[in-house]
């Protein structure tokens, strides 16, 4: 028997980029969540004081997005 490479519908493309994306965000988001840990912690970096805001406002807009796209992939 040959084997032969599966064709993709639309429907699972769409599921393993989802799956993809989200996975991709939450790796993002834990990386600098992880970052601003250890400057935060840091005696001599200003760098978490300065960009806490920021930070904190740039994680919320990814897990809100993170949410819509879970949802999106529960339907």
């Amino acid at each position: 028997m040959a084997n032969r490479k599966q064709r993709r519908t639309h429907a699972d493309v769409q599921r393993i980029h989802t799956h993809t994306e989200i996975d991709r965000r939450l790796f993002r988001a834990e990386r600098l969540v992880r970052c601003m840990y250890f400057e935060a912690i840091s005696d001599s970096s200003p760098v978490a004081e300065l960009c806490m805001s920021s930070v904190l406002s740039y994680l919320a807009d990814d897990l809100r997005d993170l949410r819509k796209l879970t949802e999106k992939s529960r339907q």
